[in-house]
């Protein structure tokens, strides 16, 4: 049995090493899944933290969400949706997408959390200079992981599921 599009993702979420939650969405009628991740850390009370929702924080749990977007590129313009999402990645309706493009996507997933959540931490702490947070997807760094991958990769489909 061929691992379809769903599932690809769900089991290369569950491989990520990330202490924070990942949490995969599909909306069958509009053919999209929605990647969301949360951050969380503690707030030392040494100063406040405005949260997303601007409710400001001085001591307790802080979290951090953001979400990505995996459309049906025949039924939807990602530039539509661009603003509301980290970043938005089309695929080729029932055929859905190439495993390059990705397992490439997962390489720089784990980059990214990896570094937001230190970058969240230092935020949090005082050491950065950053007046806010915000996660900020690479485009060209994630162009490299997809064309770092195994030639075969790049001819290899993961399909959208026939639910």
């Amino acid at each position: 049995m061929t691992t379809n599009l769903l599932d690809y993702l769900g089991d290369k979420m569950d491989a990520l090493d990330f202490d924070g939650d990942l949490d995969l969405n599909w909306d069958k009628e509009a053919h999209v899944f929605e990647l969301e991740l949360t951050m969380y850390t503690e707030a030392a009370g040494e100063f406040a933290v405005e949260d997303q929702d601007g409710r400001e924080i001085q001591d307790g749990e802080i979290d951090y969400s953001d979400a990505i977007l995996f459309y049906d590129q025949t039924r939807l313009k990602g530039a539509d949706y661009a603003d509301n999402y980290l970043t938005t990645i089309g695929f080729a309706g029932k055929k859905g997408l190439d495993q390059a493009h990705l397992d490439g996507f997962f390489v720089y997933l784990q980059t990214l959390l990896n570094d937001g959540q230190s970058d969240l931490f230092d935020f949090v702490d005082g050491t950065s200079s950053a007046e806010t947070f915000a996660l900020t997807f690479d485009e060209a760094a994630y162009a490299a992981a997809v064309a770092a991958q195994p030639a075969a990769a790049h001819t290899t489909w993961i399909p959208y599921p026939k639910y």
